[in-house]
């Protein structure tokens, strides 16, 4: 199970980067939760929080 911050639409993209490659590359890491990730990364480049709440 992946933790996203609830802060990375803060971050900026050299931080939102090294995140997603570390989330790619942990073994335990499901596809699923790496789209999640990949998905609350790209939200956050935008600008907007991670999650749709």
């Amino acid at each position: 199970m992946i933790l996203i911050p609830h802060d990375m639409h803060e971050w900026d993209a050299d931080d939102l980067h090294l995140w997603l490659s570390e989330v790619s590359r942990d073994p335990q890491v499901t596809p699923a939760e790496l789209r999640l990730a990949r998905r609350a990364a790209n939200r956050a480049v935008i600008g907007q929080p991670p999650n749709d709440n």
